[in-house]
């Protein structure tokens, strides 16, 4: 089980831009001396929802000041981006990283950001999949070309070339059964973050997923498995009632920036108008049980096992950070994470190896 930290870059509490950005990173730094194993920058425009506008750019930072690990992106929101600057910056990450670097990637779907950069909303679909194409031609190969819908190139080579072989692994935000069934038909590597979607559900997306690379001949063993979840880690009622409310002031925020049922493309409204109102009805209670992972070190194990049993995760990526909790509270929060959840799953993991050495 690998363990990693996420970043959303919200601006709260009267706290300025400079001072979110320069303790973002501080907190990635004490990541790194904790012993997680990959941070997660997500990219937002356009609000003080999330400031970081370039998870790229301020992933650099991150690789001079990190030793060990893996820096990714969660996720970059693809219609937005020119692909061949994308994979150049990309590619000089994995160079100054030497390889810590997964690209998370991601549809979009605040039509906010899509208005403030003149992409019409209703393109994010192709927009999305022939920047992926293209990507992944950048990073892979030289002196290519692509024409479709939208994008046309003739011989092209993109610089630096990658540290990694093939440039850094691409992960796809997925969320839709047909989505989990579609990407492991093909064998395509994923990241997911289901909140308050219900387990029974999320098993069923896992299933599809597993049994699609399976009936194809790939084998899920062999991949990353990552699931992020806001979490709290420690002990006393007034700890964990106040990640909750931080955590319930967070999702009504979501439920400002989702798309309105006029903003929304025909075929995704009705699932918008379901978010917006689940949000609406949340209650403080409903957010403590089911809106992340809150309690004591042994509660927090005992809900990541039940995940890992349930869905087969191999990747938990915590949003200790949670937006509007206190600073402190949070760190807190990660170093008990870090001193506890943590040893835990390494011990497991030892045991399982020991184990296996003997029987051998």
């Amino acid at each position: 089980m690998k363990f990693g930290i996420m970043n959303l870059f919200p601006v709260s509490d009267g706290a300025s831009d400079h001072q979110v950005l320069r303790e973002t990173l501080e907190e990635i730094e004490l990541a790194d001396e904790l012993g997680f194993d990959s941070v997660w920058l997500a990219e937002h425009h356009f609000s003080k929802y999330g400031i970081l506008g370039s998870p790229v750019s301020f992933a650099m930072a991150v690789a001079e000041r990190t030793r060990s690990i893996t820096i990714g992106t969660a996720v970059l929101v693809l219609p937005l981006h020119d692909p061949l600057r994308l994979a150049e910056d990309i590619a000089a990450l994995d160079v100054l990283s030497g390889g810590r670097v997964t690209i998370g990637v991601g549809r979009g779907y605040q039509p906010a950001e899509f208005a403030g950069f003149g992409v019409p909303l209703e393109e994010s679909k192709v927009r999305y999949k022939e920047t992926l194409d293209v990507l992944r031609l950048a990073l892979t190969r030289e002196n290519f070309s692509y024409h479709g819908e939208v994008l046309h190139y003739d011989g092209i080579t993109t610089y630096p070339r990658p540290f990694t072989p093939g440039g850094p692994p691409i992960l796809q935000g997925t969320v839709s059964p047909d989505s989990f069934r579609e990407r492991g038909a093909i064998g395509e590597p994923i990241i997911t973050s289901p909140n308050f979607t219900p387990l029974g559900i999320m098993q069923k997306n896992f299933d599809l997923y597993r049994t699609a690379m399976k009936e194809n001949g790939f084998d899920v063993a062999t991949y990353d498995l990552p699931f992020m979840q806001q979490v709290w880690c420690g002990d006393g009622e007034a700890g964990l009632t106040a990640a909750a409310e931080a955590a319930l002031g967070y999702y009504r925020t979501v439920g400002k920036v989702i798309p309105g049922s006029e903003q929304a493309m025909e075929k995704e409204r009705a699932y918008y108008e379901a978010v917006a109102k689940n949000i609406e009805l949340l209650t403080l209670e409903q957010t403590l049980t089911h809106g992340g992972n809150f309690g004591s070190a042994q509660q927090v194990i005992d809900t990541i096992e039940m995940l890992r049993e349930q869905l087969g995760i191999n990747h938990y990526i915590g949003w200790l950070r949670i937006p509007g909790l206190d600073r402190r509270a949070a760190l807190k929060s990660m170093e008990e994470f870090a001193a506890k959840v943590i040893p835990h799953f390494r011990a497991q993991e030892r045991a399982g190896t020991v184990g296996e050495a003997v029987a051998g």
